[in-house]
């Protein structure tokens, strides 16, 4: 591990890129935060596969200068949470993005985050088809939530796609509707590909993922978690980001699936059977 441990060391930005095998993306990841004029810093934590991609995925990290953590693959959880951490312990900073290293900044300045320090943020992101990502829910349904944890749980493909039609229809009309008056808006979650939390929400905040997850609806749990504590989540389309979607979820194949199933099935019952 490279670390400065100098609390004094004050930045705009720090950026916290989890990686998993994935060797292509890091370097034009950034590349891309090299156009920034704000100050950051790039933690670069490594879910480790094998030696190999360890050492490659150093290299590029310290020849950056960027901090470089490597850490056991217990999952996304896991491994944002710790980056977070050595973040909050070595740094001082204005915001910490979460991000995959298969992104691009398009734009993406300190400009537009006058004020925005409680808040966590979404921006525009955009696959290479131009397939918008954000909102990733637009408001929060707890009917639309229980047709897919059903879906999950009994396997039932009819009740999953009825869940993500439902849901896909709320968040374009509100997507037509919103471009026609503003460019900022309150939503009730973030895709996960590019995640920004002001200083002062992640205090609210604490830990923001939750470690039983390993992969896939972490988006659902920050969503719920930030309601619980009272933070927002604004969208902001004036940040543009390129989510090329070639990272570390290729590598899994058929395990996909279940995975998603499980995560799903543990954020329905964690937050709401327990409730009842």
């Amino acid at each position: 591990m490279s670390s400065t441990n100098k609390k004094d060391e004050k930045f705009d930005f720090i950026f916290v890129v989890l990686c998993y095998r994935n060797i292509h993306d890091l370097q034009k990841f950034i590349n891309s935060a090299n156009e920034l004029e704000d100050t950051f810093k790039i933690i670069v934590v490594n879910s480790y596969f094998d030696d190999e991609t360890k050492e490659y995925l150093q290299e590029i990290a310290l020849n950056n200068n960027c901090d470089f953590i490597n850490v056991p693959n217990k999952g996304y959880g896991a491994g944002n949470n710790t980056g977070i951490e050595h973040a909050q312990s070595n740094y001082e900073f204005e915001y910490i993005v979460v991000c995959n290293p298969d992104i691009e900044l398009i734009n993406f300045s300190q400009e537009y985050f006058r004020n925005k320090k409680d808040y966590i943020i979404a921006p525009d992101i955009r696959t290479l088809t131009g397939k918008p990502q954000n909102p990733f829910i637009d408001s929060s349904n707890k009917f639309v939530e229980w047709i897919e944890y059903h879906g999950y749980r009994y396997q039932s493909k009819f009740l999953l796609y009825s869940g993500f039609g439902i849901n896909k229809i709320f968040r374009e009309v509100s997507n037509v509707l919103w471009k026609m008056t503003r460019k900022r808006r309150e939503i009730y979650a973030s895709h996960g590909s590019c995640v920004i939390f002001g200083k002062d929400a992640l205090k609210k905040l604490g830990r923001p993922y939750d470690e039983n997850m390993f992969l896939f609806c972490e988006e659902f749990h920050l969503a719920k978690l930030a309601e619980s504590k009272g933070v927002t989540t604004i969208m902001m389309s004036e940040l543009k980001i390129l989510h090329k979607e070639d990272g570390s979820v290729v590598f899994i194949g058929d395990k996909a699936f279940g995975l998603q199933a499980k995560s799903y099935i543990y954020y329905y019952e964690n937050w709401y059977k327990k409730q009842e």
